[in-house]
């Protein structure tokens, strides 16, 4: 599973997914496309992060690797990432 669902995860103990669509003006359908890509995107991630009071930053950067093809760099960054305090 991807750092960025389980952020989804942590949104989703909280309130439903129609609500978060709703609070954040976003289609009925994003989370499912969301766990069916296995990734949240950048922006998604980032806003989940600050209605949840968790880093923006860190957040947005995971997504954002997460979007890279799979290869040894991406597993670098992505470790150097989950290894610094969110």
């Amino acid at each position: 599973m991807s750092q960025t669902l389980q952020l989804m995860e942590k949104a989703l103990a909280k309130k439903r997914a129609s609500a978060w669509c709703k609070e954040l003006a976003i289609d009925k359908s994003t989370f499912s496309q969301a766990k069916k890509k296995g990734r949240l995107s950048p922006a998604l991630a980032g806003c989940l992060a600050t209605k949840l009071g968790e880093n923006r930053d860190h957040w947005i950067a995971v997504a954002a690797i997460e979007t890279e093809p799979e290869s040894a760099l991406k597993e670098q960054m992505l470790q150097a990432l989950l290894h610094t305090k969110p």
